[in-house]
């Protein structure tokens, strides 16, 4: 009864313990006092409860940002993997430590195990440190059966010979005699792969069953416990540092019983024993050299896919140009491709999204870069090819791939020669590097500046103006009106951008750019003049032309300037987002203004007429 009450219970609690797990690592336990370290956080499971993280605290060590350097989110097999990263630096030599990481999950909080630094002079760390395993470049024998014991772990790399981005997977393979059965495994302390850019694959079930193989002449059933993709960031001699594993056995007691496998539940013992696997020692050679001016780092073999949302615009909508990249190598660092545009169209950062297959032997994955190109003025145009380079280990060349080009039909009245930047003045009496005219140039945020200080700052005198805006313009005449039906007012593709951008609420990067871009449009249609790309001032003087007031027009230009700001603020390319709740506001005050304009520039035209 004991027994089936305990296994009722286990049952129970499992789907608890496996909604969220989390797992902390670094990427060196040994570090130099100039060196910055590494703290990388996995979550994996449901993670729709989620609440905010903060990198945990570091003695003798100080955070570099708050914001993490890296932040991807995937889907695999239905499960979501939540992956942070930040980066860490030593305040003095000795013993240093990262403190627990507090994870809210729903109503409770998990934590991660402290992880110990040793922090070094750099002077010794430059040296290169005697391996405990003494590993070898070559292929290892198999170790003679006497050696293994009843159980032993490997590292099997796919390469040994590699070029710095390159890809090789590793996989931890558990051999077991074949009266144990291992049950469950855990990476016990740390792991060292300095040098290595680490991607965490999914093992197929079908190497998570014993497997028979032979070595030595022994019979030993085989077992993948972890795989993972490393990627080298440098060249020389890089070193994969041991891991060990702590592996729970179901070791039976009479294995050359031919009835043993129907009684193994109580013919069994449990124990748990730690096997190291030993350390492996990469060759990473430099990259050939002739590389094309169109090369980012890439290397692997991918394939390329460019397109535009559409080939006819009106000057001051958007343009959306695709580049899809496809293929083996590591996703997550590509680089954007550089493209040309034709001067009288306005280009943004690209939007970057990425999808990773882990479950194939060699993991697979595409990058998506989505540009945003706006148009000044009308006119015939071309973008020209984009072009793409990458190094192809297998045939050790670089391969190229280019798109066609992509002609746009823009309709509305030619853009004024004034707003074309030019690369150098007409006049050649007129100084290298002198403005001659303010253009509206975006610029990111300096990585330094908190985004919860950034958005609260635009917040409250954007509020205020609204405030007055509203009670001015709006009045008790509208006191019944929602918000949502007074941006029914605004331009009909205006509307329609609008509600486009609401479908991107919880992607602040995407939303923010969809609310500047529906704003814009509004602005051009309701004024009768492109807007997008104007300095402020020129935008705050063709807005007092139309009798727009000196309120509203400073409600227009912080509004656009927070969703500039938002765009490319520290945490939004890093990936900590805006909260929900100001993405909403947003939304509403872009309603409230729709309908300010609109309203004044109709008191205006009555005037006139």
């Amino acid at each position: 009864m004991r027994f089936v009450l305990s296994f009722f219970l286990f049952v129970l609690a499992a789907p608890l313990s496996a909604q969220v797990s989390i797992h902390a690592y670094v990427d060196k336990t040994v570090l130099g006092d100039a060196e910055t370290l590494a703290f990388t956080l996995e979550i994996s499971g449901d993670l729709n409860e989620l609440g905010a993280i903060q990198p945990p605290d570091a003695s003798g060590l100080v955070l570099t940002q708050s914001t993490p350097i890296l932040r991807s989110q995937v889907i695999t097999n239905g499960e979501e993997h939540l992956t942070l990263r930040w980066l860490y630096r030593p305040q003095r030599t000795g013993q240093a430590e990262i403190l627990s990481a507090r994870i809210p999950v729903g109503g409770r909080i998990l934590e991660t195990d402290p992880i110990s630094i040793e922090v070094i002079p750099q002077s010794q760390r430059s040296a290169p440190r005697a391996s405990r395993s003494q590993p070898s470049l070559g292929p290892k024998p198999d170790p003679p059966s006497a050696a293994a014991g009843d159980l032993f772990v490997r590292a099997k790399p796919s390469s040994r010979s590699l070029v710095p981005g390159q890809q090789v997977v590793v996989d931890y393979v558990l051999y077991v005699r074949p009266q144990l059965r291992p049950r469950r495994s855990q990476v016990m302390g740390t792991w060292d792969a300095e040098g290595f850019w680490r991607e965490e694959l999914d093992v197929p079930d079908r190497d998570t069953y014993p497997r028979p193989v032979t070595i030595g002449g022994e019979e030993y059933d085989a077992v993948t416990l972890r795989r993972m993709a490393l990627f080298p960031t440098r060249t020389g001699r890089l070193e994969i540092g041991e891991m060990t594993f702590e592996v729970e056995l179901a070791r039976t007691s009479r294995p050359s019983n031919p009835f043993g496998p129907l009684f193994s539940p109580f013919t069994s013992r449990f124990s748990t024993e730690d096997v190291t696997a030993p350390a492996l020692t990469l060759t990473s050679e430099a990259l050939p050299a002739g590389a094309p001016e169109s090369f980012g780092g890439a290397v692997g073999q991918f394939g390329m896919a460019a397109f535009t949302d559409r080939e006819d615009v009106a000057a001051g909508d958007p343009i959306q140009l695709t580049v899809e990249l496809r293929g083996t190598g590591n996703i997550a660092t590509l680089a954007p491709p550089e493209i040309e545009v034709p001067p009288e169209f306005d280009q943004f950062d690209p939007r970057q999204e990425r999808r990773i297959n882990r479950q194939t032997a060699s993991p697979s994955g595409t990058k998506t870069f989505t540009f945003t190109l706006v148009p000044r003025g009308g006119g015939s145009f071309e973008i020209p090819p984009v072009e793409w380079t990458y190094y192809n280990p297998e045939r050790g060349s670089y391969q190229t791939l280019r798109s066609s080009a992509f002609p746009v039909e823009v309709s509305g009245p030619v853009a004024s020669s004034a707003l074309i930047p030019e690369a150098t003045p007409s006049d050649p009496s007129v100084p290298l590097g002198l403005m001659t005219e303010a253009i509206w140039l975006r610029a990111r945020t300096p990585r330094h500046v908190s985004a919860l200080v950034l958005f609260g700052g635009f917040a409250l005198p954007l509020l205020a103006l609204l405030g007055l805006v509203a009670v001015r313009r709006i009045g008790d005449r509208r006191a019944d009106v929602s918000v949502e039906a007074l941006a029914l007012r605004a331009h009909p593709e205006a509307r329609k951008q609008l509600k486009e951008a609401h479908k991107a609420l919880g992607d602040a990067s995407a939303f923010y750019a969809a609310i500047e871009l529906a704003f814009l449009a509004f602005l051009t249609d309701r004024l009768g003049t492109p807007v997008n790309g104007l300095p402020r001032t020129t935008l705050q003087a063709t807005l007092a032309e139309r009798g727009i007031s000196t309120e509203t027009r400073q409600a227009v230009v912080t509004f656009l300037a927070e969703c500039e700001q938002a765009q490319y603020a520290p945490g939004i390319a890093g990936g900590m987002d805006v909260p929900l709740g100001v993405q909403k506001a947003a939304a509403e005050q872009a309603s409230l203004l729709f309908a300010a304009v609109d309203d004044e520039a109709d008191e205006a035209d009555e005037v006139a007429a």
